[in-house]
């Protein structure tokens, strides 16, 4: 028998949790069964992570993005809005601040990065003048 990922576990609360809504069922025994299945299986360490994991399914579910802004210095609202409006509608932001970037933004979304900081710029340009010398 395979062991069962913390987002498997997500998944499977995830979808019953959906079933009991449609029927407008109490949700608080679910939750009683889950954590006893956790208990059971020697997972109740990684609820945390569990429920993280069913964060991630129920934002993926709606449509929600998470992107993760990082830059050299804090970022004002309205440059925070035009990176975020770039993913869609739905898109929530995390702004990491990171002084080793010099400048310009890297944009992470999901295993995706989108790199436009100075720091790699330099390093692009570095790189060309060296191959092509």
């Amino acid at each position: 028998m395979s062991k069962i990922s913390n987002r498997q576990y997500a998944r499977a609360l995830y979808e019953v949790s959906l079933e009991m809504e449609q029927k407008n069922m109490e949700i608080t025994e679910l939750i009683t069964a889950f954590l006893a299945v956790l208990k059971k299986d020697h997972k109740i360490k990684q609820v945390d992570n569990i429920i993280k994991e069913f964060i991630k399914i129920e934002k993926e579910q709606s449509g929600v993005k998470d992107i993760e802004i990082t830059a050299s210095d804090e970022l004002d609202k309205k440059t925070v809005e035009v990176i975020k409006k770039a993913f869609g509608d739905k898109v929530e932001e995390t702004l990491v601040v990171d002084k080793t970037i010099l400048g310009g933004v890297k944009v992470k979304l999901g295993d995706k990065i989108f790199d436009a900081s100075l720091r790699t710029q330099l390093e692009r340009l570095k790189y060309v003048l060296y191959f092509n010398n």
